[in-house]
């Protein structure tokens, strides 16, 4: 950001372009640059602005002056070949011309063969079919790009420690999914990516600690009241069992209940308890399917909760009880 109160011109680092300084016209303020745009400190008129560059991205150290051609999609990891291979079309040429039968003819021969040599190796093919898979597991569950990209960062560093031998491709790329979604903080249960992967829950967990034991992973804490918030939200309950609950996870967590026991199950007990304090309609059924945890583990965390309040029968309905 730069302030000019004497000088006539100025030079704004973030956008490159050169700004005439006078003040401001309608109130004769100052006029401050920042991000390409000129407004005024007292009235907030924005005087000039530079959103976009229409120079090139590049820069030219020889004598060459012609300007170089900048095509194709950016590089991502979440292709095989980092998207760099060249797709053959079909039907049309360059021009949107219709190509004549004996073209097209031609043109298929070509599309089959470019498909065959696409792949130098066994462990290239793999890697496509890893990535397709990967893309597909994201896509049904609607995670952003940066998460399935993720994913495939951690299945290729997988695949170059030699961890996909004797595993198959499915229960590893369900694995990536979930380790890139603990890493960017996509609350995605396990039992959420085996709905929609090619494999069962149990080999959606083992993959996970495969990847997070070989690969030392850097995966933070999940956070309870996340958890209760997105559970809350499917069971639409009310904002006092939604607050109460989060009051519970937070008591929760200072007395030590968190303590060596599956986040989700923790958070699915604080939701029914508050559920039972305000008579909302919520089984352990329900929230256990939510959470991808048992019903008995739903029972155990809520059973703990009422204990420290000295009555713990869960079998006996009441009306609110007493708060800790």
């Amino acid at each position: 950001m730069s302030l000019r109160d004497i000088y006539e011109s100025g030079f704004d680092e973030e956008s490159g372009k050169t700004t005439t300084a006078t003040t401001c016209p309608e109130c004769s303020g100052t006029l401050v640059t920042e991000g390409g745009e000129s407004s005024c400190t007292e009235c907030g008129l924005i005087v000039d602005e530079h959103r976009l560059d229409h120079g090139p991205e590049w820069r030219s150290f020889t004598d060459d002056e012609t300007n170089p051609k900048r095509t194709g999609a950016p590089l991502t990891p979440a292709r095989h070949d980092r998207g760099l291979s060249s797709e053959i079309g079909f039907g049309k040429d360059g021009k949107g011309n219709i190509l004549s039968g004996r073209k097209r003819r031609h043109i298929s021969r070509l599309r089959h063969q470019h498909g065959r040599a696409r792949w130098r190796t066994k462990a290239e093919q793999n890697l496509a079919h890893a990535c397709g898979e990967i893309t597909r597991i994201t896509a049904a569950l609607e995670l952003p790009r940066m998460v399935c990209e993720e994913a495939c960062t951690i299945y290729r560093a997988a695949q170059k420690e030699n961890l996909i031998r004797g595993r198959s491709i499915e229960t590893m790329t369900a694995g990536s999914v979930y380790a890139a979604c603990r890493c960017r903080g996509s609350l995605r249960t396990i039992s959420e990516v085996a709905e929609v992967a090619l494999c069962t829950r149990q080999k959606v967990r083992l993959g996970y600690r495969v990847l997070n034991a070989e690969l030392g992973l850097q995966i933070p804490a999940v956070d309870i009241r996340d958890l209760i918030l997105r559970f809350a939200s499917e069971c639409e309950v009310s904002d006092e069992v939604r607050y109460r609950a989060l009051g519970l996870a937070r008591i929760a967590e200072e007395r030590g209940f968190t303590n060596g026991r599956n986040p989700s199950g923790v958070a699915a007990g604080c939701l029914y308890l508050a559920c039972r304090e305000f008579g909302a309609y919520c089984t352990q059924t329900q929230i256990a399917r939510l959470a991808g945890v048992a019903t008995t583990t739903v029972r155990e965390r809520y059973c703990e909760l009422r204990e420290e309040r000295g009555n713990c029968n869960p079998n006996t309905e009441s009306t609110p009880e007493s708060k800790f």
